[in-house]
């Protein structure tokens, strides 16, 4: 499958969404299962939507569907996005050459194709056709349960809907059908000839479905797939950090039956993972102030310059300056939270010069960073617990304004939100 090209900047066009209703109440228990699938992933999907992704994933990318069925390219970059965001799960991965389809998508793409091409069945479109009145997935699954029960108001009663809510929802499936898919009689209902070859199409689509979401290991049963978790890089094992990380992953595997996988980086890398999907959720010590983003305070953490010969008591200008300059600073890149209160500290307590001054080495590993700081020959800024640890070396307080916050921060998407909301439960 060749790369799939990345939309423009500048398109910014989503998939339009139908007026149908697809709000639902919690199933009954003896019907829970036979619902649940669509309860949990179909609420949010049409089937202009599966048909859009096996277009981008046919074709080999979203410029080529886009010229194929001649929509926008941002409508199949949508598209994609909705079908991951719904099923938890990486269709592409960006790469030098673009969107790269991932080994996940490669195996499933024989299964939304033959969902698309059913959806299509339905809609009576050609092969790189997307019908202009398309219907979310949970219409179509409940004019099915409506059929096989012979009574709208036994099937609501069976998938604890309310009665007028499914009938308006028949009704609109069939005003854009534009025919007429079900006679209403006091003795139940009937299907005409177009209802009896579109119910036999949704039941094929079902059954795919249901095959298809167990597949894609949906998040609604939280065991059946592992997270991704990213930390900025503890100090030491013993840390509060390390200690944070260390709960979270335990409590989700021993309450919730949840594998975690975790990675540490500088913040900055961890954001741009969190932007491509290689991680979920991420802990930072940065306040984004993004809407894109959502972010949850942990916890705060005073920091310290720490080294040997340091005074305790902060100083005037120049002579924090001078005793500041007599050793190297080790510090963390300018992408790193720690890195940026440094500067701030310095630029606000030093002298203006103090970039000539005070020669700076650059490491990213923390641990490092405190094995040179305990050797003698270097400073640091660390947080204070860890600078107390070292013998010899002395802790430099910093003003409280200057604290380490760490902050929960995900995106705006229901799989990150479910990720995120199990973590703070569990804390």
């Amino acid at each position: 499958m060749r790369p799939l090209e990345a939309p423009d900047a500048t398109d910014v066009a989503r998939e339009v969404p139908t007026t149908e209703s697809s709000a639902a109440t919690p199933c009954r228990a003896n019907t829970r299962q036979a619902y649940v699938s669509y309860r949990t992933h179909g609420e949010t999907l049409r089937t202009s939507t599966l048909i859009l992704t096996d277009l981008a994933l046919r074709h080999g990318g979203v410029r080529a569907a886009s010229r194929a069925a001649r929509v926008p390219v941002s409508t199949i970059s949508a598209a994609l996005t909705r079908v991951e965001d719904s099923l938890s799960l990486k269709l592409v991965r960006r790469s030098q050459t673009g969107l790269v389809p991932t080994v996940q998508a490669a195996r499933l793409a024989p299964a939304i194709s033959e969902m698309a091409d059913i959806a299509r069945a339905i809609h009576q479109v050609g092969p790189d056709e997307v019908p202009e009145c398309p219907a979310s997935l949970a219409a179509l699954f409940r004019l099915a349960a409506v059929t096989r029960l012979g009574s709208i108001r036994r099937a609501a009663s069976e998938m604890g809907v309310g009665q007028p809510q499914l009938t308006r929802q028949i009704a609109q499936v069939e005003s854009n059908h534009g025919q007429v898919l079900l006679h209403r009689g006091s003795k139940g209902i009937s299907l005409t000839p177009e209802g009896e070859r579109v119910v036999r199409l949704i039941e094929r689509f079902e059954l795919a479905w249901r095959a298809f979401t167990g597949e894609a290991t949906p998040v609604y049963t939280m065991a059946s797939r592992r997270f991704a978790l990213g930390s900025i890089i503890p100090a030491t094992a013993r840390g509060n950090l390390a200690h944070l990380v260390a709960t979270i992953t335990s409590r989700l595997y021993m309450q919730k039956g949840v594998t975690i996988t975790v990675a540490s980086a500088i913040a900055e890398d961890l954001l741009t993972g969190l932007d491509t999907g290689r991680f979920d959720v991420v802990l930072v010590d940065t306040d984004l102030h993004d809407p894109a983003y959502r972010q949850h305070e942990l916890e705060r953490t005073p920091v310290a310059i720490v080294g040997r010969g340091l005074p305790r008591q902060r100083p005037e200008q120049e002579e924090l300056t001078e005793i500041l300059a007599r050793k190297p600073f080790v510090l963390q890149s300018r992408r790193s939270g720690l890195r940026q209160r440094a500067e701030s500290f310095l630029n606000r307590y030093a002298t203006p010069d103090w970039r000539s001054r005070i020669p700076v080495v650059e490491v990213d590993s923390l641990p490092v960073i405190v094995n040179m700081v305990a050797g003698g020959e270097y400073r640091s800024l660390l947080p204070r617990s860890v600078g107390k640890t070292l013998s010899e070396c002395v802790a430099l307080d910093l003003p409280s304004e200057f604290d380490q916050f760490l902050q929960l921060t995900w995106k705006r998407s229901p799989k990150a939100e479910r990720f995120a909301q199990e973590i703070l439960s569990g804390l």
